[in-house]
């Protein structure tokens, strides 16, 4: 992860870790159950489209982080799977 993330990378409530999806849950639950008893007239637009933004939110952020590591493991320098020669153990242990 980066030492310092990006603008709009970050939650507001990043610091409550998985803690948040119970805070949300019951907004969710009560969102769709007002989209499915009452008539579309009579439910709030808004409060229904904050749940969609979250989730655009939340591909935003992974497409972002998903094209700074592409960038990475596409590139040609690969570490190298070579055991290390006795000499060199010994020089660096002696130093």
């Amino acid at each position: 992860m980066a030492s310092r993330p990006g603008l709009l990378t970050e939650w507001p409530w990043h610091r409550l870790g998985n803690f948040k999806y119970l805070v949300i849950a019951p907004w969710v639950i009560q969102s769709f159950y007002l989209l499915a008893t009452k008539e579309m007239k009579d439910v709030s637009i808004p409060y229904l489209l904050i749940f969609p933004s979250m989730l655009l939110r939340m591909l935003h952020n992974q497409i972002w982080i998903s094209i700074s590591r592409w960038q990475t493991a596409r590139s040609p320098h690969r570490i190298l799977d070579k055991s290390i020669e006795f000499e060199q153990v010994d020089r660096e242990r002696n130093w």
